[in-house]
C-alpha cells in the first residue's frame, strides 16, 4: 500500500485509535515532541485550537460564518514552521499568526488550527497528511487548500475569494451523509 500523492510541504499521517500519528516515527519520539511544542507555543498565539466537537457544531450548525481549518500535528516540521513559529523560533510571527491577521483585516473567514494528536478530527475531512487547509464555508461546503501552504499570498486569495464564491468542491452534509 503506498503513500497518497502528497501536496508540497506536507507529512503523511496514519489514523492510529483516535489521533493522527506520523508514518515514521515512534510513539515515544512523537509524544515527546508534542509536549515541547506545545508547552513552548501555549498562550502567544492569536489563532484558536479547535477540536473535533467544535467542527461537529460547525458541520450540524447553520453558521453564517466562514472557518479555515489549518489540521496539524506538533511532530510536523513543515507545521511547526507554519503554525507554530516562524523560521527563528517566534510564535506570534508563524505564517499562520500573519495569514490570520491579514484575513482579519480583510474581514474575511475566521481563521483556527486543529491539533490531529489531541483530538480526532471530524471523519468528513480524511485528514491524510499535514499541514491540511480547509475552508468551511457558510452553507455547509468545504474546499481543500491544494497549492503550497508556505505561499501565503496564494493561500489569502483562496480563503478571501473562495469563501463567497460558488464553486464548492463538496457539501459537507453530502459527506457527512456518507460518514455513518
Amino acid at each position: 500500500r503506498g503513500v497518497p500523492s502528497l501536496p508540497f510541504g506536507a507529512c503523511p499521517v496514519t489514523q492510529s485509535g483516535s489521533v493522527a500519528t506520523p508514518v515514521t516515527m515512534s510513539a515515544r519520539e512523537k509524544e515527546g515532541q508534542v509536549k515541547a511544542a506545545q508547552n513552548h507555543f501555549r498562550g502567544s498565539q492569536k489563532v484558536r485550537a479547535v477540536g473535533g466537537a467544535d467542527l461537529e457544531k460547525f458541520i450540524g450548525g447553520d453558521s453564517k460564518e466562514s472557518m479555515l481549518v489549518t489540521f496539524y500535528a506538533p511532530w510536523c516540521g513543515h507545521c511547526k514552521h507554519f503554525v507554530l513559529s516562524d523560521g527563528h523560533g517566534n510564535a506570534e510571527k508563524a505564517p499562520l499568526e500573519l495569514l490570520n491577521k491579514d484575513i482579519r483585516a480583510a474581514k474575511g473567514p475566521t481563521v483556527v488550527k486543529f491539533d490531529v494528536t489531541a483530538s480526532q478530527p471530524p471523519s468528513v475531512f480524511q485528514v491524510q497528511f499535514v499541514p491540511m487547509i480547509v475552508l468551511l464555508k457558510a452553507g455547509g461546503s468545504y474546499e481543500v487548500f491544494k497549492a503550497n501552504p508556505n505561499d501565503l499570498e496564494s493561500l489569502k486569495t483562496f480563503a478571501l475569494g473562495a469563501a463567497t464564491g460558488s464553486n464548492a468542491t463538496a457539501s459537507l452534509a453530502q459527506v457527512g451523509a456518507h460518514r455513518a
